[in-house]
């Protein structure tokens, strides 16, 4: 879609288009102001191809069931509107701060305090808790996809330099001002009673049952589903996998898939 097309369509929506805040395969997402809300809002555009139209309706239908149950939208993130343009489905969701890869980036890959990440690590299996109780299984957790609700944050001295620090490291790191966190991206959300012919979860973090083709009974997505959840709480704890590697999983994960 055309830039002009876009901020057009956001009009009719928003009275102003911030900045764009993502962007991926799928589509990309805007920030915006909704002037009947009058609240900061993320809107994902989806492209118009019809395995992301499907994926999007998708999304749609989980978190309308999701938001029924958790009320609060203390679990996931809230949807809030979504409309059909000229082919493009665009989901309207409540704005949060970064995905824990992106504050991790930002913060030259200094890993997160041990206590920060017990409560990131109880919220996540709340959130997973939840969905299993529902028969949903999200399939794509990772730390792109868990979100803190506030983007504020405060520096306090840090005098560990290593080999991802800047040249001109200032001895300070970031840490978030509230640990909350919220699980996005529900567009490959399974149900666990049906069966599963295609591969699921982004090739980085994917379990060893989908790589060995295992049929997707509900143990086995309970199986599959704490294997991505360790994989993302090993990462914010030891950020030398994130930092590098993401090359060295991706070669590990083709050589097992050619072996197999």
């Amino acid at each position: 879609m055309k830039c002009s097309s876009l901020r057009f369509l956001v009009a009719i929506f928003a009275d102003k288009i911030l900045r764009k805040i993502g962007e991926g395969t799928f589509g990309q997402v805007l920030e915006c102001w909704d002037r009947e809300a009058k609240e900061m809002v993320a809107i994902k555009i989806v492209r118009s191809i019809k395995k992301y139209r499907e994926a999007a309706m998708i999304e749609i239908d989980v978190l309308q069931l999701l938001g029924r149950y958790d009320r609060y939208g203390s679990r996931c993130v809230q949807l809030r509107n979504w409309f059909d343009y000229r082919n493009h489905v665009c989901l309207v969701f409540e704005k949060l701060g970064p995905s824990l890869f992106d504050f991790l980036r930002k913060n030259n890959y200094r890993s997160f305090p041990v206590d920060l990440v017990r409560e990131i690590g109880r919220q996540l299996l709340e959130c997973v808790a939840f969905m299993h109780a529902m028969h949903l299984i999200h399939t794509d957790l990772k730390p792109e996809n868990i979100l803190f609700v506030s983007p504020e944050y405060v520096k306090i001295p840090d005098y560990k330099v290593t080999a991802w620090s800047p040249k001109d490291t200032s001895f300070y790191k970031r840490l978030p001002k509230s640990s909350a966190i919220k699980v996005i991206d529900f567009g490959s959300t399974a149900y666990a009673h049906q069966e599963h012919n295609y591969i699921v979860s982004t090739r980085h973090y994917r379990a060893p049952e989908v790589i060995l083709g295992m049929s997707m009974h509900s143990y086995v997505f309970l199986s599959f589903t704490l294997w991505c959840f360790s994989f993302a709480f090993v990462i914010v704890i030891d950020v030398h996998l994130l930092a590098y590697g993401y090359e060295c999983l991706c070669c590990s994960r083709t050589w097992m898939e050619l072996s197999v």
